[in-house]
């Protein structure tokens, strides 16, 4: 688990590295063609299997792809504006939002000791953005509209049927991200430049640290017990403070030091107690 956090972030560390060269939509578009390259040659056998392609056709599954568009698409904005340290303490109140609105659809028991961490979790989260002292920068903004997309992409993921392979899903999923680009690009009116340059290596660098940072998450989830593994993924945390200290020379203030050890002892608490349900 600790392994696939890093992953994750070093991909984002890549991504925004090349934020200086390359527009937000054309970011996604490189990145989406390695990604979506790199998941054919995974499930390509899957996709030739006879009636493969009328299980995607599924509303849900659009809608997943959907959130994946606006994931991708506001993470990549947010790195582009923001610190990777503050994109991603707030990114990780996900969970939380997770878990309030499973509570509130009753897909979940309602507990009080999980009602009071998720409170709590989502006021270190405004430790963390501070709407009081200072006027909330686009970056943030679009880290928090992140987080929310993040919460309903897995919810809707959730909800999908388990005939559906999770190799397919994740190649849609990129596919649709792939083709955002270009439109996000267009809506911005981006001078998009030319790929013929290392920054295009950067970003499937970047992808193929994506796909190693899932397979890390399935083997993690799969071959160890939850409750063991699942308070690990806030490492995630300590990998974006480390990267941003190392890479941007920058370390969080106080309040915000305060703000994402109160969402890691939230979002821990909330975690096992869903694992131990």
């Amino acid at each position: 688990m600790t392994a696939a956090m890093a992953c994750y972030v070093l991909n984002d560390t890549l991504v925004k590295l090349t934020l200086d060269v390359f527009p937000p939509g054309q970011v996604l578009a490189v990145r989406g063609v390695a990604a979506t390259a790199a998941l054919a040659l995974v499930s390509h056998r899957r996709l030739a299997t006879p009636g493969a392609m009328r299980t995607l056709w599924r509303p849900l599954l659009a809608l997943r792809c959907a959130l994946e568009v606006t994931t991708a698409g506001t993470s990549v904005l947010a790195l582009s504006q923001a610190s990777l340290s503050s994109v991603s303490a707030i990114m990780m109140t996900a969970p939380l939002l997770i878990a309030m609105t499973s509570m509130t659809l009753g897909w979940e028991p309602a507990r009080p000791g999980r009602l009071l961490a998720v409170a709590f979790g989502l006021a270190g989260a405004l430790l963390i953005l501070r709407p009081a002292a200072q006027p909330l920068s686009d970056g943030v903004i679009l880290a928090c509209l992140c987080a929310v997309s993040l919460a309903a992409r897995d919810l809707a993921t959730r909800r999908l049927p388990p005939s559906l392979p999770s190799a397919m899903v994740a190649a849609t999923a990129s596919c649709a991200a792939c083709a955002a680009g270009p439109v996000l690009g267009w809506a911005m009116d981006e001078s998009w430049a030319s790929v013929a340059r290392r920054e295009t290596w950067v970003l499937v660098g970047a992808a193929l640290c994506t796909a190693a940072g899932n397979y890390s998450l399935i083997a993690a989830c799969r071959g160890s017990d939850l409750a063991v593994v699942t308070p690990f993924r806030y490492s995630l945390l300590v990998w974006a403070c480390l990267a941003t200290f190392l890479v941007w020379g920058e370390v969080p203030d106080a309040a915000g030091t305060c703000g994402i050890v109160v969402i890691v002892v939230a979002g821990i608490f909330t975690m096992r107690g869903a694992v131990r349900r």
